[in-house]
């Protein structure tokens, strides 16, 4: 991702809070095979664990992503294919995550009442938030007692973390064990160790005039929608970081 100084957000609390408000993840990964493409993209949400503070000068101290995809995922099985001839569970090449918020919105010329009427000097753009991490990715998929540890685990964490998100109560204790387990069979565990996360708010951070800002947060709150109203706030809120 093409990350501008301007836009540049490097702070990782400041990322990892953006990734645990926006837990969907675009997982993608680049595995040659005979069969499936090279490249290929999943949604995924994902967990978040923060690496102690004693584990700031090791590698990982950015933290690990934890989720799980389906094994019957076309993905899923490039993956595996390139492991068993070993039965090893990491891969050599890093995968990528790619996180966005769920706000994005046009910018239209008209909003820039200071340049537009000045000298015409403007063209429409793209307002969007969005964070990249890199890591190494190690596949929980042989069938033993430590991938299902996994996988329970990241199940009951994911529950629990998208449930308080959503004012939810449910638990993966209230379905029946047996069910647990059959599902658990049909997915693999995901275990990113993060060795580069970055991000690119572009958020009219540009150096641009007063009026122009003015007239870009004014001219989005004009608009009357939710989502533009939203885009108005992540404006003024960056501005102020």
């Amino acid at each position: 991702m093409y990350i501008r100084p301007v836009h540049a957000e490097l702070d990782v609390p400041t990322l990892q809070a953006f990734v645990r408000s926006h837990p969907l993840g675009l997982f993608t990964t680049a595995v040659k095979h005979d069969k499936y493409d090279t490249i290929q993209t999943s949604h995924i949400p994902f967990v978040l664990d923060n690496a102690s503070s004693d584990d700031l000068g090791s590698p990982g101290h950015l933290g690990t992503l934890r989720g799980h995809i389906a094994r019957q995922n076309p993905q899923t099985k490039a993956l595996i294919d390139t492991l068993r001839p070993t039965d090893s569970v990491t891969l050599d090449d890093d995968v990528q995550v790619l996180f966005n918020a769920p706000v994005h919105h046009y910018v239209p010329p008209r909003f820039y009442t200071e340049t537009k009427p000045k000298d015409g000097k403007i063209v429409p753009t793209w307002n969007y938030a969005a964070v990249q991490v890199y890591g190494k990715l190690k596949l929980h998929y042989l069938n033993n007692e430590d991938s299902s540890a996994f996988l329970q685990k990241q199940i009951e964490d994911l529950s629990g973390m998208t449930e308080n998100m959503y004012n939810g109560s449910w638990t993966v204790s209230e379905a029946p064990t047996k069910y647990i387990d059959v599902m658990k069979k049909a997915i693999v565990g995901i275990e990113i160790d993060i060795n580069r996360i970055e991000g690119r708010f572009k958020l009219s951070q540009e150096d641009l005039g007063k009026e122009d800002w003015k007239g870009l947060v004014e001219g989005f709150r004009g608009l009357g929608t939710e989502r533009a109203s939203e885009m108005a706030d992540m404006i003024e809120g960056r501005a102020r970081v």
